[in-house]
């Protein structure tokens, strides 16, 4: 399961990390017709974000637990329980 999730400052990026150990990073995708998700309300809605994973960073031993983003979104750190 998902533990922590931290947008990038500038919006870009979003990081996800889980029990499972893992970093996900993920970009956001342009919005265009073929590829707009509907809402419940309207399905023909256009108000939607399509995000795009686009690394799995594997390292940690136990749940990743913690993420946080440079400024610039140069870099992220994570922390984990087995404090690797």
């Amino acid at each position: 399961s998902v533990l922590c999730t931290r947008f990038s400052p500038s919006g870009t990026y979003l990081a996800s990390a889980g029990d499972d150990a893992h970093v996900l990073l993920y970009h956001k995708k342009k919005h265009s017709k073929h590829n707009a998700i509907a809402t419940f309300d309207d399905p023909s809605s256009m108000n939607a974000e399509n995000w795009v994973r686009m690394r799995t960073c594997r390292g940690h031993n136990l749940d990743a637990v913690g993420l946080a983003w440079a400024p610039d979104d140069s870099h992220l750190v994570s922390c984990s329980l087995d404090r690797d």
